[in-house]
């Protein structure tokens, strides 16, 4: 298993592009917008390639090499060589070992979206909820050490919060002056960006949710970016609000894995 240097990243990138199952944030480690770390089977035309973001989502693509595989499994399982409190394997490919009942533990399911392009007119024509004192702003530096304080997720994916304020597209919904939800990019590749939604406690089912997703979604379709959708297929909110929002499913539920340190 070689750390594939990162003159060789376009390569793995292309190879990306071919695999199919897509996820921003493993395309934004190719890419050298956000942090990672990405070994391969061979640094020359590799035929398989393992990307693992700096947070932990990861993924492997390309030929399955046995040997290869066989030096991830000691990776994950034995030595636990990742820096990451978890590694949060997207699928559905990945290694057969991990299909075995040995590790059925690790294994969770989860369901990626698109946006429906026929509901685009429902998402233009939304109404914001009958919230007193309801704000929609858009992340910027003024706000993003505030949004920071609420939700801790500036630093979460992007390299700086200079990165995230300038690239996420981030909408926040005030209430009263208090951030109160918010939906931003948690990365954007190839025109195409990864959707992170959350509510604070005290405001949850009052539709802020919807609305900043809406919200987000305008100013991703104004520059041309494909928002996508994916999460954990036993999380009932997030599964209602992306359909709610104008998202369809991609394909069937994936097995997704979590491997902790």
């Amino acid at each position: 298993m070689h750390a594939l240097f990162s003159s060789r990243h376009p390569t793995a990138h292309s190879l990306y592009l071919r695999h199919g199952a897509y996820f921003p944030l493993i395309a934004a480690v190719l890419n050298g917008t956000q942090a990672g770390v990405v070994y391969a089977d061979r640094q020359d035309d590799p035929s398989q390639v393992y990307v693992e973001h700096a947070f932990g989502f990861a993924q492997v693509f390309g030929v399955s090499v046995p040997d290869f595989e066989q030096s991830l499994r000691r990776y994950w399982l034995v030595d636990k060589g990742f820096s990451c409190a978890k590694v949060r394997l997207y699928t559905p490919h990945c290694p057969s070992f991990l299909h075995s009942g040995e590790y059925e533990n690790l294994r969770s399911w989860r369901q990626h979206f698109q946006l429906d392009a026929s509901r685009v007119g429902m998402i233009d024509e939304a109404v914001q909820p009958d919230v007193k004192k309801l704000k929609l702003v858009h992340a910027d530096a003024s706000n993003v050490a505030s949004i920071e304080d609420a939700f801790q997720v500036v630093s979460r994916f992007w390299l700086s919060p200079d990165d995230w304020a300038n690239y996420s597209n981030a909408v926040l919904a005030l209430v009263d002056g208090q951030p109160a939800a918010l939906c931003y990019a948690a990365a954007i590749a190839d025109n195409k960006a990864e959707i992170d939604v959350l509510t604070l406690p005290a405001y949850r089912h009052l539709g802020l949710a919807k609305s900043v997703v809406h919200a987000f979604i305008r100013r991703c379709l104004a520059q041309a970016l494909q928002p996508l959708w994916d999460c954990f297929t036993n999380n009932a909110a997030s599964m209602a609000l992306c359909r709610t929002t104008g998202f369809v499913p991609l394909g069937e539920p994936y097995p997704f894995f979590t491997i902790n340190r």
